[in-house]
Order: C-alpha cells, then sequence, then structure tokens
C-alpha cells in the first residue's frame, strides 16, 4: 500500500499495476465528485496556462478567466475578452480588436468545462495510472500518472487540505499523431483562486453598459464608441 511519507503507490509483487491507496483514492474521487456537481449560482477565477507546440494558437501565457453564474445568466472574462449573457442578449467583446459581437441569448450548458474535467479524472483513475501524493504546506496534490495512455499522461489536483478545496488542475495530453514524443505534449495547468458557491452579476459590466437601444435596434454604450457592432 501507499507510504504516506514518501507519496508514492506500493507495486504489486507480480509487477502489475501499482495498488493506489484507498484513501488517497477515496480523496481524488471526493474531488473529481466536487467539479461534477457545480450547479445552481457560482463564481470560478483564476489563470489559466496551456502549453502546446503543434498548435501555437491554443498558448495561453497567465491569463486571467473570471465566470460568476446566476440564474440562466453569467459573466465571463478570458483574457482581454468578455461574455455576457444577460437580459436577452449575449455579447462577445473584444477589447484589445475594439470589437463587439451581438446576438439573441443563447442556451448555455454552463458547466460542461468542469464536468469535462471531471470525466477525465474519472477515466484516468481506472486505467492503470499510478497514484502519488505530495504534501506542500496546507495543500496536498494527488497526481495520476501513466507516461504511456493514449490520451492523458498525466492528471494531478491540488488541493486544501482543511477544507478540500481545489486550488490547481494540471493535465499532460498526449499527442495523438506522434504519441511518444514528449516535445509534443499539450500541458493544461489551471491555478484556482475564487470558488465561490454564489453569484453577483451586479459587481461585473451589464448589458446596458455595452449597448443602447436605437431606432429598433443597437448601438454602443458611450464607455465602447468606436467598437465595431457586429450582429451575429
Amino acid at each position: 500500500m501507499l507510504n504516506l511519507s514518501a507519496g508514492y503507490c506500493a507495486t504489486d509483487t507480480a509487477g502489475r499495476a501499482p495498488v493506489p491507496d484507498k484513501v488517497l483514492l477515496s480523496q481524488f474521487e471526493l474531488l473529481c465528485k466536487k467539479m461534477e456537481d457545480v450547479k445552481g449560482d457560482y463564481t470560478l477565477g483564476g489563470v489559466i496556462n496551456i502549453i502546446d507546440k503543434v498548435n501555437p494558437a491554443d498558448r495561453m501565457d497567465h491569463v486571467g478567466f473570471l465566470f460568476c453564474k446566476q440564474g440562466d445568466e453569467f459573466y465571463y472574462k478570458l483574457g482581454n475578452t468578455v461574455t455576457l449573457n444577460e437580459q436577452g442578449v449575449y455579447l462577445y467583446i473584444d477589447y484589445l480588436a475594439r470589437r463587439i459581437m451581438l446576438s439573441t441569448k443563447k442556451e448555455v450548458i454552463y458547466d460542461m468545462g468542469l464536468k469535462q474535467f471531471a470525466d477525465i479524472g474519472a477515466t484516468v483513475r481506472s486505467e492503470n495510472y499510478t497514484m502519488t501524493s505530495k504534501i506542500t504546506g496546507e495543500e496536498q496534490t494527488i497526481s495520476l500518472i501513466n507516461e504511456h495512455h493514449i490520451s492523458c499522461k498525466e492528471y494531478a489536483l491540488t488541493f486544501d487540505k482543511r477544507d478540500m478545496k481545489i486550488r490547481r488542475l494540471y493535465m499532460r495530453l498526449t499527442n495523438l499523431d506522434d504519441p511518444l514524443n514528449k516535445a509534443k505534449e499539450k500541458v493544461i495547468d489551471v491555478s484556482i483562486t475564487r470558488w465561490d458557491d454564489s453569484a453577483d452579476l451586479s459587481r461585473y459590466i451589464s448589458k446596458s453598459e455595452v449597448i443602447r437601444p436605437e431606432n429598433g435596434g443597437w448601438r454602443t454604450a458611450i464607455g465602447f464608441k468606436g467598437y465595431e457592432l457586429i450582429k451575429m
């Protein structure tokens, strides 16, 4: 079984895959369930880093994000863009390009991002991964590693030991066209600095600050003068 002081799983004497410690496995399953069960109003924020040498356009270098969902409306900031789905409209604002895209309010599956991460975790825990644990201060990281896996070579969750709140999610994904080439792996590293079971959209920019009604249509508000408004 697991040597908790070393943080590694013991290997089966017959040379089979390591057997994960029951306590660690239970903790990991609880963390995945936290992501699976996200629903209702909540606010989630942090920083995303993505390294993808094969697809440089997917790269993210310390990009901040904040997602606030209240009822069936939301505010989502990612880097230099903001998406609003509220008051009957869907707005995508690109501050760098000075462009606003406008459409009617969309039906959105709000929680798919976290649930997809949880689904990956549920898959890897049953596919011949070695489970390790590392404790640093009040934080603990549980990692599942399989250097020969066809899609995900490493999946790790860092959490606060005191309240089991997830602080970081790390994934190292295989390049399917060249699975043995480590230089082509895609790394997704998400640091979570805020995760509240509450939401207050009034704290963020709203539709009325972006667009104004005019002659049966819309125009940009004063704060967005000079932005191109594109109706979708």
